[in-house]
């Protein structure tokens, strides 16, 4: 308040330097939600009239993003081992008019394939963008999420690994899309203080209050990591041999933050009744899926079919996935005890199934 300054000031600058450092980019753009973080660079790269491939494991964020930037979309299967892009469907659906590539790191896990990907994108003239909004200090030998592909896309909606209320980051080391992103983010102006219009922008700006609860939550980052993954660590170890459920199997070469906690029940059970049982006989709320719903199978692609390009809608990964999982609760003021306590009650009632 004193700084006479509520929104792209000096706390906005701060944040987005102490994001860049903490990711290891050279750059990074606040902007007002993950969402605008994959629209603007999406349209800094051109994709109007083009065609984006995105996993239809994922928000509807992603999909829209490239929408409202000019692209049609089109789906690609994901695998249930890693909840990520699977390279053989990817290549069966890359065309004249693909663009580029948005990998999502669902739950927070990076794809093990993602080398696969990369050189997939190489040999057809791709880009690769990450939609990171789950994967905040996540990484792949020793590298971060948002430093993976040609920029990443973060969220800091309240649910989030960090979260600031609402917002979103751009990620990158490329000097273009740097610079167009912060022309878009305000309306389209190349310079801050003047009114001269270069591009076809938006209202995209961070202010300095959201940037303030940035700056608390990065001086804690490690501490957040750290508590999720210890978490995580007890289901893994407790839940291993459990009957009835299958765990992901995260390499070690890949370091995960635990946006979500992500299990399989085997197909005989019955999700929702599970979900039901669990809250009215132990009093434990399971948090949403990711996702209940693959993206391909949304009716906003009934009413606008022209949006999205995919010929078929098989999705075998996908089906398994919106079927199957289950997340269990992890955020970071959950104690041992509690997820005792969760582990316990799930190996109850599994037993009485």
């Amino acid at each position: 308040m004193e700084s006479g300054y509520l929104t792209m000031g000096s706390k906005v600058k701060e944040f987005e330097q102490k994001f860049s450092d903490y990711i290891d980019t050279k750059h990074a753009v606040a902007v007002n939600s993950g969402t605008s973080a994959l629209e603007i660079p999406l349209r800094a790269l051109g994709v109007a009239t083009k065609t984006v491939i995105i996993p239809t494991i994922t928000f509807m964020a992603t999909p829209l993003a490239a929408i409202h930037a000019g692209a049609k979309v089109v789906f690609v299967d994901v695998m249930p081992e890693n909840l990520s892009i699977d390279p053989d469907d990817l290549r069966r659906k890359i065309t004249n008019d693909t663009a580029g590539i948005i990998l999502v790191h669902i739950g927070g896990i990076i794809s093990p394939h993602l080398h696969e990907i990369e050189k997939i994108c190489e040999e057809n003239g791709l880009f690769l963008i990450e939609d990171a909004a789950h994967a905040h200090g996540s990484s792949i030998k020793g590298k971060k999420a948002g430093t993976l592909g040609l920029c990443g896309s973060f969220s800091f909606y309240p649910t989030k690994v960090l979260n600031t209320a609402e917002g979103g980051m751009i990620t990158t080391n490329d000097k273009m899309i740097y610079e167009k992103s912060l022309i878009f983010r305000e309306h389209g102006k190349k310079v801050h203080n003047f009114n001269i219009h270069t591009e076809l922008g938006y209202n995209w700006r961070f202010s300095e209050l959201h940037a303030l609860l940035g700056l608390q939550q990065m001086k804690i980052v490690d501490d957040i990591i750290s508590k999720r993954q210890q978490i995580a660590k007890i289901y893994n170890d407790q839940l291993n041999q459990v009957k009835g459920i299958t765990l992901v199997d995260i390499p070690k070469h890949i370091e995960c933050s635990y946006y979500k906690y992500i299990v399989y029940l085997d197909k005989k059970y019955d999700r929702d009744i599970f979900k039901n049982q669990l809250k009215k006989e132990y009093n434990i709320s399971l948090p949403g899926e990711v996702y209940a719903e693959a993206c391909h199978k949304q009716p906003v692609f009934k009413k606008y079919k022209n949006l999205m390009l995919n010929k078929d809608n098989k999705f075998p990964g996908a089906d398994y996935i919106t079927s199957n999982q289950i997340c269990l609760p992890l955020y970071p003021s959950l104690i041992k005890d509690e997820v005792l306590y969760i582990i316990d009650s799930i190996k109850d009632l599994l037993n009485k199934y």
